[in-house]
């Protein structure tokens, strides 16, 4: 869509929008969604993360019509709002927005200031942005949607009862705004210039007291405010926990655009060839050792975050299936806040690093690497800014590590004692006899044994700031704010690098067991490498033992360079999607950036020859 205006980029968007949701994949999922059925979120974000391949704004338009508005409806409504609103919404009768984040309220959505006043004697609430501060900003679909799920503080007789979803007419069906609704078009963006986001601004608009979503709080036509919740913090808490699956869509979006952008790069690798020993043929550049270092350890982490997420969906799944609040599973809001935020940050550095990877022709919007960057930066900041997801995670991590105190007060100090022991007498030089840097085990112990000392550095320097030091909670957790992001995201390195050995050792196939073990190795490595600092300050590490992670890294490269084309062909990308003449897929529009396809079969191909096809899907 690079050569397009703005007009015809948003109508294309559109046009692929309604395309795609009347293919019967969609449309049962729509009817899985609606229904809870089971396993229909993990089926869901595999959808988002195929559509984001095939084009990111799409997946974002379809992202924000159905899983946050429709999932708004079904996660904070009544079954009478899922009974009226959301089949309307699967027909495409109407298309909604999301309307949370304000011009003064982005990641701290608990103090935004639009209003929803009730007034008893029209039985209405009045949605009213009482000043600049409260306009609804960045919102997608604003330029064409219908109706918006719009929070806002809901006051009844002058008083707050905090944040509260409510369903607002924007445009009647002709695309007329309503009285008192005033939209204006944000235009360009860096990228994402398919989706029309804009700014809503409210005046006093009524809409009927059925249309405020009242799962969780509901107001009496003679004005009572009624709620099962009754402290404001934890209902809030409690809302924004019903929509993690949204969280978790943008993890998989950022998986998508990983696997289409590795895709291009090692397909370009394998064919382009450049330098090489003299009076011989040029060399393929994979075996120029900095290329293969640059790629092998995304593509073994895009492998690593696959099962992850995968294992998050499960989970999240298992809980809606069976009828769970979200809110109670704090341990999985906070793997999906972890997951979000790596996931979305490794993104970035992997796209950049295949830009380059791919020279001047990644540099060319055709080849797709470039318009994947732009298009997906903003995935750090949709569903919470990564550092604000980060806090979430440790602050559940904490409550672990207290409520462990409460529960078994001796044995838990006993545990604390005796931990620091071990973990020295494991990286002492005679611990290496019992796990080598070259094993798996080693790998998990480390990055256990790193998520354990910050846990517990954490704990002493907030204790001690505030107990002993009697500072206020806020400033002793915001000088500590570097120490909570090192812990969350040693936590889901934790978690991932686990993950990802579970799925090797479940693997059927011996072939592909090996090779997933391969690149286990690699991204374990990978961790504790690019820690290594961390690890030698701690004396986990012998100035040896990190010359030797560093060796086996470039080793770990090396020995599955050859192997890629057969991983990134797993990720099941047809050629009509990829589009990329750089990766060796021709285009009439750009015959000058095309580049031949890399041989085929890829190497370990001849291994199955003599054996049925099992081919993984990644």
């Amino acid at each position: 869509m690079y050569d397009l205006s703005l007009d015809e980029m948003r109508a294309l968007t559109v046009q692929r929008m309604k395309f795609a949701l009347r293919m019967p994949l969609f449309k049962r999922a729509l009817q899985d969604l609606a229904k809870k059925s089971k396993n229909f979120v993990s089926r869901t974000l595999v959808i988002g993360e195929v559509v984001t391949i095939v084009d990111v704004a799409t997946s974002v338009k379809c992202g924000v019509t159905y899983w946050l508005f429709g999932g708004t409806i079904l996660n904070l409504g009544s079954p009478r709002h899922v009974t009226e609103w959301l089949p309307a919404l699967q027909e495409q009768k109407y298309t909604g927005m999301f309307a949370m984040t304000e011009r003064g309220h982005g990641s701290n959505v608990k103090r935004i200031q639009t209003e929803a006043t009730f007034d008893f004697a029209t039985q209405e609430f009045v949605i009213d942005t009482p000043c600049e501060n409260a306009q609804k900003m960045y919102i997608g679909n604003a330029m064409s949607g219908n109706y918006a799920a719009v929070f806002a503080q809901l006051l009844i007789n002058g008083r707050s009862q905090g944040p509260h979803c409510f369903i607002v007419p924007v445009r009647d069906e002709n695309g007329n705004l309503y009285p008192g609704v005033t939209v204006i078009d944000m235009m360009y963006k860096e990228g994402l210039n398919g989706v029309d986001n804009g700014i809503l601004i409210f005046d006093k608009v009524r809409i009927p007291r059925e249309n405020l979503l009242d799962k969780f709080g509901s107001v009496t036509p003679d004005g009572q405010y009624h709620s099962s919740i009754k402290n404001k913090n934890t209902r809030f808490n409690v809302m924004l926990a019903a929509l993690t699956p949204s969280r978790l869509a943008v993890a998989f979006q950022a998986l998508g655009s990983m696997k289409l952008g590795l895709t291009i790069a090692i397909r370009y690798s394998h064919s382009r060839r450049q330098f090489g020993p003299e009076d011989k043929e040029e060399v393929k550049i994979i075996e120029h050792q900095t290329h293969s270092f640059r790629l092998m350890p995304h593509l073994a982490t895009v492998l690593a975050l696959t099962f992850a997420s995968r294992y998050a969906g499960a989970l999240l799944d298992e809980d809606i299936f069976q009828g769970k609040e979200l809110t109670r599973s704090r341990s999985l809001q906070a793997l999906v806040a972890g997951l979000k935020a790596y996931t979305t940050w490794e993104n970035i550095h992997c796209l950049q690093d295949c830009r380059e990877c791919t020279g001047g022709m990644g540099y060319m919007m055709e080849n797709r690497i470039s318009g994947l960057k732009c298009d997906t930066d903003v995935l750090v900041t949709f569903e919470g800014d990564n550092i604000v997801l980060l806090q979430v995670v440790a602050r559940e991590l904490l409550a672990q590590y207290a409520k462990q105190y409460k529960e078994k007060r001796l044995f838990a100090l006993l545990q604390s004692w005796g931990t620091p022991a071990m973990d020295w007498l494991r990286t002492s030089f005679l611990a290496f006899n019992r796990d080598t840097i070259d094993q798996l085990t080693f790998l998990l112990k480390a990055v256990n044994f790193r998520e354990r000392v910050l846990q517990r550095s954490l704990v002493a320097r907030i204790y001690y700031k505030v107990v002993n030091k009697h500072e206020d909670f806020f400033f002793a957790w915001n000088s500590c704010l570097y120490h909570v992001t090192s812990l969350s995201l040693a936590y889901t390195h934790r978690v991932t690098l686990e993950q990802f050995s579970l799925a090797v050792q479940s693997c059927p196939d011996p072939v592909d067991q090996a090779l997933l073990m391969k690149f286990c190795l690699l991204y374990g490595t990978k961790l504790v490498f690019q820690e290594r600092a961390w690890y030698l300050e701690h004396k986990y590490l012998s100035p040896l033992a990190s010359v030797r992670i560093r060796n086996q890294l470039l080793h770990l490269c090396d020995s599955v360079k050859n192997d890629a084309l057969r991983v990134v062909s797993a990720f099941n990308i047809p050629h009509t999607i990829l589009r990329a003449p750089t990766a060796g897929i021709p285009d009439p529009q750009a015959s000058g950036a095309s580049y031949p396809a890399p041989a085929e079969p890829p190497a370990g191909q001849e291994a199955r020859a003599q054996r049925p096809e099992q081919r993984a899907k990644l």
